[in-house]
């Protein structure tokens, strides 16, 4: 499992609690449902735009095992974070993927193998919580996800700024606003 075919990755498989242990060292932790409202707020103020609804992203982290991350108490950032399967990252790249309602089947279920990720959003709202929101998303793709292509939308300047500087650049043909970083590593056939 050590190559790209067809421009898509060869599914490698999510080691979840190494997930949580990464998360929990930049201060993030799953979040409950009264945090992913709170969270989901404060993107949506933060970009002066709607993202999904709450329901939406309780399902995607349902089904993904680890979709919805927030830091701080009360909260003061979010990070949502959506393993895709193969038919997921095929729709993220050919532009059918729906960020707010993704189908099912272009998720991750709990781990099982992925192909890509797509990032739903990254928000802080202070200095402490944009700190770390930018370095748990650096660290954690670098230690746990760099053998796989990550995709985010460049809603805000500040957000195509902040994929900038880590190595994301504009993939044409997806998503309007779509950023990719191709995998920076092969998938090794090894828990992430």
């Amino acid at each position: 499992m050590n190559t790209i075919i067809n421009g898509f990755t060869r599914f490698g498989f999510i080691d979840l609690a190494r997930v949580a242990e990464k998360g929990a060292a930049f201060g993030f932790r799953r979040a409950t449902r009264s945090e992913l409202e709170q969270g989901i707020a404060l993107a949506e103020s933060l970009m002066s735009s709607k993202i999904a609804d709450p329901d939406a992203v309780a399902e995607m982290d349902r089904i993904t095992g680890m979709t919805a991350w927030v830091t701080g108490d009360p909260v003061e950032g979010i990070f949502l974070t959506l393993p895709l399967s193969k038919q997921g990252e095929a729709a993220v790249r050919d532009g059918s993927y729906n960020p707010a309602r993704p189908d099912p089947a272009h998720l991750c279920s709990n781990g099982e193998g992925c192909t890509a990720f797509y990032i739903g959003v990254y928000a802080g709202a202070t200095r402490e919580a944009r700190w770390n929101v930018m370095t748990a998303a650096a660290v954690m793709r670098v230690e746990l996800f760099s053998a796989y292509p990550c995709f985010a939308r460049g809603a805000t300047e500040d957000g195509r700024r902040s994929m900038e500087r880590l190595g994301f650049t504009p993939y044409e043909g997806g998503l309007a606003d779509l950023y990719v970083q191709e995998a920076l590593t092969p998938v090794s056939g090894e828990a992430a």
